[in-house]
């Protein structure tokens, strides 16, 4: 009942995340609505590192893996959080869920990792013409669109390629302790991005974007981080590779149902490709090792 709450809870939260992203937009710039999440983060993850009675680690493999996290923290939602301005919050997940594909295919050169089994290129060919019928839907829809379906996809690759290197630099680090380190160095960069972008204090909050800030500060950056991390250490990977293939669905739902965001049909065509190419990658390989198995058994006297 415990993993079957917090795999609940972690799709819930990873599905309305693009959401509150755009409604913190509401009465703040976009880089402010960032910045303010991470310290607020950051603040909370230094709270929980003192009340364990740990330390942040300051040597030169510590600093170069939060220095490697941050261009995912900083370079990716910098890029999403400009995005959410002109882009439906459905869309955002759609295409943010491409970033396993995108970490598989970096990993291949970084980690030598195999990347180009038959499943992961079926995998990419499917999401490749999903984000093409993506692209193609919503720019014929509004040509203002582009800028931020290019800034969403740069932001993707950024998590994946930060996801990459994070995960070679890591190794023996404390996740909290990590996460904490890696918010702290991505303050400096949100506060002068904020003095070059904004500059200028807000004169009202709204309650709307509080909210919202509040609910990706500690929601979806704290509980989120900690059940994801939970459900990774005590439920089978296949189980936990579905998560990212429920949230883009719902998260195009709550769109729908909460902001009112209407979805093209031929948009909700290139979003079910992507998903399915989702779906390839994280199990097609299970699904491809399975049938060679039974064929073996089957072809074997």
């Amino acid at each position: 009942m415990q993993l079957k709450l917090a795999f609940a809870l972690v799709v819930l939260i990873w599905s309305t995340t693009p959401l509150a992203i755009k409604w913190s937009n509401d009465s703040l710039s976009f880089i402010a609505a960032a910045g303010l999440r991470m310290a607020l983060a950051a603040l909370i993850c230094s709270l929980i590192l003192m009340l364990r009675g740990r330390r942040l680690r300051l040597d030169r493999p510590a600093l170069l893996s939060y220095a490697a996290a941050v261009m995912g923290v900083f370079g990716c939602m910098s890029c999403v959080y400009w995005a959410a301005q002109s882009i439906a919050s459905g869309m955002i997940s759609v295409i943010f869920g491409l970033s396993p594909v995108a970490s598989g295919l970096l990993a291949a050169p970084l980690l030598g990792e195999r990347a180009f089994t038959p499943a992961k290129l079926l995998a990419l060919c499917l999401s490749l013409v999903g984000l093409t019928v993506i692209f193609q839907s919503e720019l014929r829809l509004d040509l203002q669109a582009l800028p931020g379906l290019v800034a969403l996809v740069a932001g993707t690759l950024l998590f994946a390629l930060s996801n990459v290197l994070v995960k070679r630099t890591s190794v023996g680090m404390d996740p909290m302790v990590h996460t904490t380190g890696s918010l702290l160095m991505s303050l400096p960069l949100f506060l002068l991005a904020w003095w070059l972008v904004d500059g200028s204090l807000p004169q009202t909050i709204s309650l709307r974007s509080l909210l919202a800030v509040s609910y990706l500060a500690i929601v979806g950056s704290v509980i989120g981080f900690v059940m994801f991390l939970y459900l990774l250490q005590r439920m089978e990977a296949s189980r936990v590779a579905l998560i990212p293939l429920i949230t883009p669905g719902l998260a195009l739902i709550w769109g729908a149902a909460l902001a009112g965001e209407q979805i093209a049909p031929t948009t909700l065509a290139g979003s079910a490709l992507v998903i399915c190419g989702l779906a390839v990658y994280q199990l097609g390989g299970r699904v491809w090792a399975w049938a060679a198995a039974r064929a073996s058994i089957s072809a074997s006297p």
